[in-house]
């Protein structure tokens, strides 16, 4: 067994915010794993596991001696061994099964043993003592006193995977356009779905924030959350403080008499859903030290506010008990990637159309696994070449009735790679560029956000330069067009939380998605929805956007859609399937207006098609 080292020990006590520096210590650390066969990952996690039990948990020389003494204990326990005095039971196979069970008697009328008669019980006696011609094994016979196949034989097997959805199979709608997005002076046409044959760049939007490989996670502490909220709240506060000329912000939880600028995290003063009587501001440890107070919206009539929304604040609180609220600022909106003049202040234009496709899961009905309408849209896919295919999960859905019980003759990974396979081959002769995010549903990937890109295990398709794995979120630049990604339903989860005043007000989907876009975030909601695995630390480096996106894709289980908001293409393109009947899918034509100076729109908003269309 290799020797461990001081480092490897130190390094993985570390892990547990747990320093040991002195040599004695850590020379018997080491007699530890030598005596008991532990590697130094092994040993720590076994000390963990003791120091719960123990009053003082500091690493002495007596408390590492007891614990020796218990992990010489359990391996002595391990490695006895129990001599069974008995004949050792013989094996059976399948030829000689049937002689370990006694041969079954031909069955009795039941019928007949319930009224005995004297003919009855004749009959009885010559039945039990007579032996059928052909024994029949009961093992084999199914319910129906009819002998059935053999256990496991393919026509015992029945699978609902099998079975074709009828409901599915039975639409009658399909391909039929139910919303788009058509600018002034514009029309639909049919061919305008079809790819231009234009070669795509596609690249990340921001290397900084763009997160390409798997981490560790399920180590956050408490306090390294505390700072990243913290954080959020400084950073948003300076950009309002710029945006509209506010000289200070002030602590809302002291009393002033006179009206004060405030900044804060919204937030609620109880387990339940925010309103106006139970809502709360959370300042920044800076400004407030980290206090909270009371908020009066009764002089506010039109505001939509939910828990972890940073926003700034006019108003008074003479008491110190309650912050009565005059103003609350608007949102500030970032740059389109075009504004940011990065190349000799000249505005980032690409003059080539392009047609892309938005298809998210799952993509298969919730009565089989024989992803019927993802079969369908490959032969969409085939007919219309769009230049560009983005998918997103989940593909292999953890909430799928087959799947949660196991229904299965494949491994998850396994099914995953099968679609992939067959979506990639299926357009390998095609110029169509594919791009695969993963979802907090995919029930064979990681379940943290924000959620790493899909590994290629196999590298099935390491030498094809057609498809991409992204991550959840991910900002992707194409052609010099900024596509902003979530295969995550924030739409929903904000909806959920969401307080808004007056009640009812028109386009709430368009007010949801404002929230992503003055936040900043993929993700702005917290306390986060119990479905969503928050690491907040990631979540602070990689899932913040970048600039404003000219396209911004948000699948959701709320109604589909195509909207200009704030001068962003946002689409819904809604589930492939939903339940047992086929979804929608949305497709986009993208088409970048070149004479375009207006900085507080997209360049390719006024040019551009979209629409979402029933599989």
């Amino acid at each position: 067994m290799v020797e461990v080292t001081d480092e490897e020990l130190q390094t993985e006590f570390e892990e547990f915010a747990v320093n040991v520096e002195d040599p004695a210590i850590l020379d018997k650390l080491k007699e530890i794993c030598h005596g008991c066969r532990l590697t130094a990952e092994d040993l720590v996690c076994q000390w963990i596991s003791f120091a719960q039990t123990l009053t003082n948990q500091d690493l002495t020389i007596d408390v590492l001696e007891e614990f020796e003494r218990k992990q010489l204990f359990e391996s002595n326990k391990k490695n006895q061994t129990q001599f069974n005095k008995h004949e050792a039971p013989r094996m059976y196979t399948k030829d000689d099964l049937d002689n370990l069970l006694s041969p079954d008697e031909e069955d009795v009328d039941v019928f007949s043993s319930y009224a005995e008669t004297p003919d009855n019980r004749k009959l009885l006696k010559k039945r039990i003592h007579t032996t059928p011609e052909v024994l029949t094994n009961k093992r084999h016979t199914s319910l129906t006193r009819t002998p059935g196949p053999m256990p496991f034989s393919p026509s015992s097997l029945s699978p609902a995977m099998a079975t074709p959805s009828a409901k599915y199979a039975s639409r009658r709608n399909a391909g039929e356009s139910v919303c788009s997005f058509v600018p002034n002076g514009k029309t639909l046409d049919k061919d305008s779905w079809n790819g231009t044959g234009v070669t795509l760049d596609i690249d990340v939007a921001d290397k900084e924030i763009a997160l390409t490989e798997r981490f560790k996670y399920m180590f956050q502490k408490q306090a390294d959350k505390a700072n990243v909220l913290n954080d959020m709240i400084d950073e948003m506060a300076e950009r309002l403080k710029k945006e509209h000329g506010i000289e200070e912000f002030s602590n809302a939880a002291s009393s002033n008499q006179v009206e004060i600028n405030t900044v804060g995290m919204v937030c609620c003063d109880s387990v339940g859903k925010l309103n106006a009587s139970s809502l709360m501001l959370e300042g920044s440890i800076d400004l407030s030290q980290g206090q909270q107070v009371k908020v009066d919206l009764s002089n506010i009539h039109q505001f939509a506010l939910f828990p972890g929304q940073v926003i700034a604040a006019r108003g008074l609180n003479s008491t110190g008990q309650k912050f009565v609220v005059n103003q609350i600022y608007n949102g500030v909106q970032l740059p389109f990637y075009s504004a940011l003049d990065k190349n000799n202040d000249k505005l980032h234009k690409s003059s080539s159309p392009f047609s892309m496709m938005v298809v998210a899961g799952p993509f298969t009905t919730s009565d089989n696994l024989l992803y019927e309408p993802l079969n369908d849209l490959i032969t969409v896919i085939k007919k219309d070449q769009p230049d560009l295919l983005i998918l997103l999960g989940p593909f292999v859905d953890a909430k799928h009735e087959k799947i949660e019980s196991g229904d299965l003759d494949e491994t998850f990974e396994e099914m995953f790679t099968r679609q992939v396979v067959t979506i990639v081959g299926a357009i390998q002769r095609q110029q169509t560029k594919v791009v695969i995010v993963p979802s907090q549903r995919d029930v064979h990937h990681d379940f943290v956000y924000p959620q790493p890109p899909f590994v290629d295990k196999d590298n099935i398709f390491k030498d094809n330069k057609n498809a991409y794995f992204v991550s959840d979120p991910c900002s992707l630049l194409v052609n010099n067009i900024v596509i902003g990604i979530t295969s995550t339903d924030v739409l929903l989860n904000l909806g959920s939380e969401e307080t808004a005043s007056p009640p009812g007000s028109s386009d709430r989907l368009g007010r949801l998605v404002k929230h992503l876009l003055y936040q900043h975030s993929y993700y702005p909601l917290h306390p986060t929805s119990e479905d969503i695995n928050m690491d907040y630390e990631k979540f602070a480096s990689h899932a913040s956007l970048p600039c404003t996106p000219d396209i911004l894709i948000l699948p959701s289980d709320l109604r589909y859609f195509t909207k200009d908001i704030l001068g962003c293409l946002c689409v819904n393109p809604g589930r492939l399937a939903k339940g047992q009947v086929g979804g929608t899918y949305a497709r986009i034509y993208v088409n970048p207006n070149t004479e375009h100076t207006d900085k507080s729109l997209s360049h390719i908003l006024s040019n551009s098609l979209a629409e979402v269309v029933r599989i």
